[in-house]
């Protein structure tokens, strides 16, 4: 399934490539993703920081960064703050921990509509 945050053509656009279904940036540009999707409303709850190794290109992941979905607005009025606050982690950690050419930044974020449908399935008790 392809979420709001891939259909943004500037955010394809920014991608260096893609590790498995999961769009792929390289620092700086990364921090420009993160404005867009302050922009469009998307929240980044996560991050994670892989070093792109030469040998056959496999990955070592290095950190990560995340924020509990469980823990968002109750409402969509609350929405922007909450993808504000979001976001400006995401910078930060970005920002602590900037990289070369051979790192890459996968993002997991949500759209308003992501976020209530994983909701509305952990409330049918399912997973998420």
């Amino acid at each position: 399934m392809t979420g709001a945050f891939e259909k943004i053509p500037a955010i394809a656009a920014a991608a260096i490539g893609a590790l498995g279904d999961e769009l792929t940036f390289s620092f700086p540009e990364v921090l420009q993703v993160i404005t867009l999707c302050t922009k469009h409303g998307i929240a980044v709850l996560g991050l994670e920081l892989f070093q792109v190794l030469p040998e056959g290109y496999a990955t070592k992941k290095l950190s990560g960064y995340d924020q509990q979905m469980d823990k968002g607005p109750e409402n969509v009025e609350g929405w922007p703050e909450y993808v504000d606050r979001s976001n400006a982690l995401a910078e930060e950690f970005v920002r602590l921990n900037p990289t070369g050419d051979d790192h890459i930044y996968i993002l997991t974020t949500s759209s308003w509509r992501e976020f209530c449908d994983i909701q509305d399935i952990k409330r049918a008790g399912g997973p998420g």
